[in-house]
């Protein structure tokens, strides 16, 4: 499809693993590698990868992310030569487009100071801060009895709390990276858990020992945290070991709300995810 944004002739396909090769000329500066990002999008059947095409040529990318009846807005890029035409704002547009012939009620998404203006024309409305973390150094992670490999008897439960506290459906995101998730559990009852290659590493704790216990245990992979500004629990646990707010990013969301508690997330997905 040909859209107008500003001056410029836009087509909207969707993105195939045919194009990775053609994505990292986009590569933000101060992101993570966007490629492997990418890569999934393409290759799982919830996502949908779209990009956008100048003369042949891949100018701005971006993806719906959906689980039902929510969905995330993610890895909305638009290389730095052709900002500011447009490109941003109807890359956008297709996405909530294509979520909205869904059975979608919800969009959500993390939005960088330089995008926020461009979903709230959308309507898009900021509901949450979250805090990024970095420079401090948290103790060695112990080795808890409590702290166990993943075990499939507790499979339906991770779902049930993660439901609990993102309030959203994600158990086929959560099933491609059971394998390598660590449980925390007392007297046979499951308190967190850490997804460690679920992005950043996704951890989700009852209460705030199980989620400092697994904090720790991330330290070891990635030494970065980012929390919603509500778990000050987490917070306090991080500032008391040297880390210093380095920057923030507001949660949006477009439709419905949803019932979710950030004060037991202890680290994110990502920004593609929360």
């Amino acid at each position: 499809m040909i859209l107008l944004a500003g001056n410029t002739s836009v087509n909207i396909e969707p993105l195939t693993a045919k194009d990775l090769e053609c994505v990292t000329v986009l590569q933000p500066e101060g992101w993570g590698d966007i490629l492997p990002s990418i890569q999934s999008y393409c290759a799982s059947d919830f996502c949908y990868p779209l990009k956008a095409t100048v003369d042949g040529a891949i100018v701005g990318i971006g993806t719906a992310i959906v689980h039902g009846k929510t969905a995330w807005l993610a890895h909305i890029i638009v290389h730095k030569d052709y900002r500011n035409k447009g490109i941003g704002t109807t890359v956008t547009k297709s996405l909530v487009d294509l979520v909205t012939t869904t059975s979608c009620k919800t969009i959500l998404l993390l939005a960088t100071t330089l995008g926020e203006p461009v979903y709230r024309k959308f309507g898009f409305q900021v509901e949450a801060q979250y805090l990024f973390f970095d420079h401090g150094t948290l103790p060695p992670a112990d080795k808890s009895p409590h702290i166990i490999e993943y075990h499939s008897q507790y499979e339906d439960v991770i779902f049930k709390l993660d439901c609990k506290v993102s309030g959203e459906d994600r158990k086929r995101l959560l099933k491609e990276h059971s394998a390598e998730t660590k449980l925390f559990v007392e007297h046979e009852e499951l308190i967190g858990f850490y997804a460690a290659t679920l992005g950043e590493g996704l951890i989700v704790a009852e209460d705030c020992n199980a989620g400092f216990e697994l904090m720790k245990l991330k330290f070891t992979n990635n030494k970065n945290f980012c929390i919603p500004e509500n778990n000050e629990a987490g917070i306090n646990f991080l500032t008391r070991h040297g880390f210093k707010e380095c920057r923030k990013a507001s949660r949006m969301i477009l439709g419905e709300k949803i019932v979710w508690d950030g004060k037991k997330l202890y680290s994110r997905i990502g920004g593609n995810l929360g």
